[in-house]
């Protein structure tokens, strides 16, 4: 989960809405690029592309939400890992057809395996996000209560303040130096 404390909503907006129309800047091209040239790796990735576009905008919008959530202070920046980890469901399900499609692509079963074990790592991915999240907002509320209670006792130093300190340092050095010769000299 990130940290989104010091931006505002609508910085989280723009750049989400700017990074979704790169996306289909992206998308569009690579249409094109299949129609003009007939290259059947590039119509797999053009067909996977165009097959998976709402997957892809729901969980960018599920993202986006947890950010907005995430942004808000304590109260309303529970729902933040829910969201976070619904957006994190279809991500995964977007990486397992990812690699779905590099099977299909190599010609090969590489990946299969991925089908078997997905109902396991589907909600284990969701409880470890869920669970990390509320841990994330508790361990931040629970650093803010410390802080307020502690008094701070720090105040800023100034030049005349190390000015003070250095020649409290030089004369004590010179008070050392100054007995120990005396303390030679009576021994003698």
């Amino acid at each position: 989960m990130a940290k989104n404390k010091n931006k505002s909503i609508a910085w989280i907006l723009l750049s989400s809405v700017i990074g979704l129309i790169i996306f289909l800047i992206i998308v569009f091209t690579v249409n094109i690029l299949a129609i003009s040239n007939y290259n059947p790796i590039l119509n797999k990735i053009a067909t996977f592309l165009n097959s998976n576009i709402f997957l892809i905008i729901i969980l960018s919008f599920m993202f986006l939400i947890g950010e907005i959530f995430n942004a808000l202070k304590f109260p309303f920046n529970l729902p933040a890992p829910l969201f976070n980890a619904i957006g994190s469901i279809f991500l995964l399900s977007f990486i397992f057809r990812v690699f779905m499609l590099m099977d299909l692509i190599i010609g090969e079963r590489i990946f299969y395996f991925i089908n078997i074990f997905s109902l396991f790592i589907y909600p284990i991915v969701f409880l470890i996000v869920l669970v990390s999240g509320y841990v994330v907002i508790f361990s931040d509320l629970l650093k803010k209560q410390e802080s307020k209670e502690k008094p701070k006792k720090s105040k800023s130093k100034t030049w005349q303040d190390v000015e003070d300190e250095f020649r409290q340092t030089v004369y004590d050095f010179l008070t050392l130096i100054r007995s120990s010769i005396k303390g030679k000299k009576q021994k003698k």
